[in-house]
């Protein structure tokens, strides 16, 4: 070592200058270069998940709510089911939504004239039950028995309405009634 050291001594000062700068060079592009490149890669990798987090967030903020979204909306989907009326086709729907009207007619004091159930009827694509019905009585029973429907807690749309007041020793209204019901496939009407 001393051999090394006191043969340094005897070189000139810049050839220990240019051993300094070759050492300074060398650490510079190997040690310290690799590693400030790779802590500049560290750090843009770290920005890019930084913000692939804060894009998470955000979508979770956003989202939060679509459980307790879907969750009301599978309740208002099963009450609203509830109000269809059961059936395997829209003939037997059709015939006990003529059954329901008829009664809510008998409960009003409205006499049924005539009734009978149509064919053929859709809404947006789906089967509905429709029949027509022709009753006697007065407006305050018509009242009665339009409560008595909006009452009994199914989806039933009076598609037509016609009262006709007939004139005579005992003056009435005849009323025809177009009724129909949106009904879901299976159980019994």
């Amino acid at each position: 070592m001393k051999g090394l050291a006191s043969g340094m001594k005897g070189r000139s000062p810049l050839l220990r200058y240019g051993i300094l700068i070759i050492v300074v060079i060398l650490w510079y592009s190997l040690v310290w270069d690799t590693i400030q490149s790779r802590t500049e890669s560290l750090s843009e990798t770290l920005q890019v998940k930084e913000a692939k987090v804060k894009r998470i967030q955000t979508k979770l903020k956003k989202n939060s709510g679509l459980d307790a979204k879907l969750k009301n909306a599978q309740k208002q989907y099963a009450a609203l089911e509830k109000r269809l009326l059961p059936g395997t086709n829209p003939q037997i729907v059709a015939s006990a939504l003529q059954d329901m009207l008829n009664t809510a007619a008998a409960e009003a004091g409205l006499e049924v004239t005539t009734y009978r159930t149509i064919k053929g009827r859709k809404w947006r694509n789906k089967p509905v039950a429709a029949v027509r019905l022709t009753l006697k009585g007065n407006t305050e029973k018509l009242v009665k028995f339009l409560e008595l429907i909006r009452n009994k807690n199914r989806i039933v749309r009076i598609n037509s309405l016609n009262i006709v007041k007939v004139s005579g020793r005992k003056p009435y209204l005849r009323i025809n009634i177009e009724a129909e019901a949106l009904w879901k496939q299976g159980g019994s009407a």
